[in-house]
């Protein structure tokens, strides 16, 4: 097994999703295995009811560097995203709602811990 970072995004700003899928993707082109814990506002963005607006938001979207493209096209090079079940009875997501493409699992954050280990942990 590879070195494993964890990666806790907590936001729905479209500039910070795309900062946070740009560090994944570079990580996993590394040879580093990425698992993503969606907390926060960040299950609405991957629910489909955030994420998006903002002045550069289409030019994102044109050059195919959101956020949502960039996590998709990460998926076959390993990466796991776990989304928060307390986050997402906050903000009154249900899982079936979820990004299929994108979430792997509904978990909490200690599983999400033990899963990256040792690992480092980089906040977003």
């Amino acid at each position: 097994m590879g070195e494993r970072v964890g990666i806790v995004l907590a936001s729905d700003d479209p500039e910070r999703l795309y900062v946070a899928a740009t560090y994944v993707a570079t990580e996993l082109a590394m040879g580093k295995e990425v698992v993503i814990f969606a907390a926060g506002r960040s299950v609405l963005a991957l629910a489909g009811r955030g994420g998006a607006g903002g002045p550069y938001y289409e030019k994102m979207r044109e050059l195919k560097v959101d956020w949502h493209s960039l996590l998709k096209a990460s998926k076959p090079l390993g990466l796991k995203i776990v989304a928060c079940e307390t986050a997402l009875r906050i903000y009154e997501v249900s899982p079936d709602e979820l990004d299929k493409e994108l979430v792997d699992a509904v978990s909490s954050m200690y599983t999400f811990l033990e899963e990256v280990g040792n690992g480092r942990v980089v906040a977003f």
